[in-house]
């Protein structure tokens, strides 16, 4: 029986620092330790999603998918030159969805009026893959709205970010209750310790409100890099049950959730 997906993690033996990498993890984060934390917390799987500091080389991660089954999937790191044989070998790989990581003012977003980008969101959809944004809740107006528009599957990294304590306050976060309505958003619970908002309660019921637990899921960043030791695996479980009462709706953001959005547990 399912007992929930940590649907945000990074798995790694290399440290190597990529051009344009904004930090280096301190040590790698071995395959074994995370299924170990898994297993203590009767979690079936999860999501691995590739870590930005190995940019576009995704190598590691499908090695590592390779090892594993149907409860896991991946989220890749892609240029705009990807061809859809090369999505459709990682889609064939366990590769669901492809993250842009765009945190801090000193990276350049996405031009969406380049004729490349828009293919590559017309690949994503083709294959039913999702977009997953990290991006600074108070820059999320710069780029959602037409991410949106354009109909892409979007999923949004640490509940967006956000930088206002009333989540009504907050026009960044304000767009993601918006879109709720369009049934093409996804949020993740994680990574409280990222944003500038110390309660992220009123954020999360907001969400619950807005989006319902149909478009939520949860994970546990780990190994947290740049916030290592700070915390535990446990930890990360005990914040979402502080954020979402309701054992209903936790089990059903730690399990149906993941498997609609990630096709956890199907035979690619």
């Amino acid at each position: 029986m399912t007992q929930g997906f940590d649907c945000h993690a990074h798995v790694y033996a290399r440290v190597d620092e990529a051009k344009g990498s904004n930090y280096r993890p301190l040590q790698p984060a071995p395959l074994d330790e995370w299924q170990g934390y898994l297993e203590a917390c009767s979690l079936s799987g999860g999501v691995l999603v590739q870590p930005s500091f190995l940019g576009n080389d995704n190598r590691e991660l499908l090695q590592i998918l390779g090892k594993l089954g149907k409860n896991y999937r991946g989220v890749v790191q892609l240029p705009k030159e990807a061809g859809l044989a090369q999505m459709s070998e990682l889609n064939a790989a366990g590769i669901v969805g492809v993250r842009w990581n765009l945190i801090e003012r000193r990276r350049e977003l996405p031009n969406l009026d380049d004729p490349l980008w828009i293919d590559f969101l017309d690949r994503l959809k083709a294959l039913n893959w999702h977009l997953e944004l990290h991006l600074e809740g108070n820059r999320l107006p710069e780029l959602f709205p037409a991410l949106h528009q354009h109909g892409v599957t979007l999923v949004i990294d640490h509940l967006g970010l956000p930088v206002e304590a009333d989540p009504f306050a907050d026009s960044g976060f304000r767009l993601l209750l918006e879109a709720g309505r369009g049934g093409r958003t996804w949020v993740k619970l994680s990574a409280p310790y990222r944003s500038p908002v110390h309660d992220l309660r009123p954020h999360v019921r907001a969400l619950l409100d807005e989006l319902g637990r149909e478009r939520l899921v949860w994970g546990s960043d780990w190994p947290w890099t740049r916030h290592e030791g700070k915390h535990s695996y446990r930890d990360t479980l005990d914040w979402l049950t502080g954020w979402v009462s309701n054992e209903n709706d936790r089990r059903y953001i730690m399990e149906k959730s993941p498997q609609a959005l990630f096709r956890l547990g199907e035979i690619t």
